[in-house]
Order: C-alpha cells, then structure tokens, then sequence
C-alpha cells in the first residue's frame, strides 16, 4: 500500500506526461497500423482492371451409336438339275449288196400366185341389135319417102300450081330415133316455089319410128319430092 502510493505514476504531473506519451504512442502505432493495412485492404476490395480472359473449348456431341449389323438373310440352296442325258442318233444302217438307193427328188417350193389388183366394174353394156340388112334399108327409105309424100299435096303453093310450074327437088337431112336435122336443098327443080314448098314439106312431116335395129343409129336420108300436076309423087333415088 505504501509502495503503491509513492510510485512515481501517481504523481500528479508525472502522470500526466506519462498519460500523454502514452496516448501519442498509442496513435503512433494506430497510425502505423492502419498505414499497413489500408493498402492491404484496398488491394484486395479493388477489382483488377486488367479484363480476365475466358477460354471456351468445344465440346463435340458424343458420337451416335452404330447401328446394329444387319441380320443376314439366308440364301435358298439353289437346286441342282438333274443332267440331261445326250440324244445320241445312231448312225444309219450300212446298205446291203442288193439295196437300191433311190433318189427321192426333193419338191422345190411353190411360189405363191401374185396378188390381183381388183378391177374396177364396168357397168354391162346394153345389146346392140346387130345392123339392118340392104333388105330392110330399102323398106326403111321407102317409109320416109311416103311420110314426105303423105304432106306434099298439102305444101304444092297454089301459085304454082296456076303457073303450071311442076318439078322434082332432091332434099338431104340426117334421121336419128324419128327425129330429121340439117335439112338442105342439094338439087333444085328449077323454080323457087317448089324448092321452098319441099324443105318445109321435111320440116313438117310426120317420120315413123325407127324399127328394131335402127335404133340408136344416124342415118343421111336423100329423098327427091315430085311436084306434078295431074298428081303428087314421090320418087326415090
């Protein structure tokens, strides 16, 4: 107790020296303290600048499974054909001393008859009656000769008839199926009346039919007119 008191700490003016070098001691060393370790500190709160580099890698997908070998299939034996034997021709028999060969000619072929064209059809023809006899030109004549003789009594002009003018003039004109064409004087009787009388005479006169045989034929009719006056005749050439 004594001790305690007579230490020099509690001393009034030593103790407050004392107080205060400890106090400026003290934060001295809280100074230093903190010089160390606010460094310490704003290296680890800083982040680096320095920007990190990211390494990618790529991965590839894992390989797909190979697929299962296929399941072989099996093959049919092929079938075995039994051999075909060989047709052996046996060879021919050796002719005997007394046979006769004979040669039997083989037939040559027959070519085939050539094609007909078709021909065209004709329609028939109809009969021709066959030409008529002199016999029956004559009959015939004489009957053109007497259908102009039937009209000419009836054509003799009256003038001259007065005149007492008489002839015979020859006419020509082609006779085909009862009808007469080119009509013409081919000898005159020497007077102009009766000349005219006789054409007009072929041009009215009434031509018979032709008879069988006569048919479809052309015909150049010469007739001669008689012009009398005691009567009217008609002679033929």
């Amino acid at each position: 107790m004594s001790e305690t008191m007579n230490s020099p700490w509690m001393n009034q003016s030593t103790g407050n020296r004392s107080f205060a070098a400890a106090m400026g001691v003290g934060l001295l060393l809280e100074l230093a303290a903190l010089g160390v370790l606010l460094p310490i500190m704003a290296h680890k709160e800083t982040p680096a600048l320095t920007p990190s580099v990211v390494k990618l890698s790529m991965v590839p997908p894992p390989p797909k499974p190979a697929p299962p070998p296929p399941v072989p299939v099996p093959v049919p034996p092929t079938p075995i054909a039994p051999p075909v034997p060989k047709h052996v021709t046996p060879p021919p028999p050796k002719p005997s001393p007394h046979h006769v060969v004979q040669h039997v000619p083989v037939p040559k072929p027959v070519p085939p008859p050539p094609a007909v064209k078709p021909q065209p059809v004709v329609p028939p023809q109809p009969v021709v009656p066959p030409a008529p006899s002199a016999g029956d030109v004559d009959v015939f004549s004489a009957s053109i000769k007497a259908a102009l003789q039937a009209h000419a009594n009836e054509v003799y002009p009256q003038a001259a008839q007065m005149a007492h003018e008489a002839g015979s003039p020859k006419l020509t004109f082609t006779y085909l199926n009862g009808v007469v064409t080119n009509i013409a004087l081919t000898q005159s009787s020497g007077y102009p009346l009766l000349d005219s009388a006789a054409l007009q005479d072929a041009r009215i006169a009434q031509y018979p039919a032709p008879p069988p045989g006569f048919a479809g034929r052309t015909y150049q009719i010469i007739v001669t007119v008689d012009f009398r006056m005691a009567a009217v005749s008609i002679d033929g050439d």
